[in-house]
């Protein structure tokens, strides 16, 4: 089989969740050509979906050596610095990231995490913000700036961002931080009806439940 339906069969696999056997078709291609961009880029994606990432860490970098303009590279480099505790050269990768791509949406969501991690938020608020810009129907974003917000006592705009976010992806998160911004800003009837769709929604919340009783005294 020749490398590049090699690949194509590892990139099915990867699609349909069959890491193990998308792992050994990257690895295959790697065997034969050790400098393919494509092979090494996925393969340490992959590894970051294992959390291996002092493997990932390697791979990337070779794709990075092989092809320094890779916004996409650069940007998963810096999650596996971040899963190594290296925030500097986690920083450094996501700043390269958007230096090359300035729209790439998931750059900007995985800076503003980090930026979020080290306690500078009104960076991560930026950059959330641009994540959204870039791409309006990320909903992960739309949620983090959700909590942030909220951090930030800007209840209106944190439920508008949660609201968002459920429309996008429904999640019991998101429908907490509503819950959370209607009660913080003196929303109580709303914030009743919140945290009790979320208990109807998962009987064992206990944080809906606190809440609820909360709410009733």
């Amino acid at each position: 089989m020749a490398a590049e339906a090699k690949l194509k069969t590892a990139i099915d696999h990867h699609r349909e969740g069959r890491l193990d056997e998308a792992e050994a078709g990257y690895r295959k291609v790697l065997a034969t050509d050790k400098h393919d961009f494509n092979a090494l880029n996925l393969l340490g994606t992959l590894l970051l979906q294992r959390e291996a990432y002092a493997e990932a860490e390697k791979m990337l970098l070779r794709a990075v050596e092989i092809n320094p303009r890779s916004a996409d590279a650069q940007m998963r480099l810096g999650l596996a610095n971040r899963g190594l505790g290296d925030t500097r050269r986690a920083e450094y990768c996501f700043r390269s990231a958007l230096d090359i791509d300035p729209k790439l949406a998931d750059a900007h969501f995985n800076y503003a995490g980090l930026l979020a991690s080290l306690g500078r938020g009104d960076e991560a608020l930026r950059g959330y913000l641009a994540c959204i810009e870039a791409d309006p129907r990320h909903a992960e974003a739309h949620l983090n700036l959700g909590y942030l917000l909220l951090e930030h006592e800007r209840f209106e705009p944190a439920a508008a961002h949660f609201q968002q976010a459920l429309q996008l992806r429904p999640s019991e998160p998101a429908l907490m931080g509503l819950g959370h911004a209607a009660k913080a800003g003196g929303q109580l009837d709303e914030a009743r009806q919140i945290f009790a769709k979320a208990l109807e929604l998962n009987p064992a919340n206990v944080v809906a439940k606190k809440n609820l009783a909360e709410l009733a005294s």
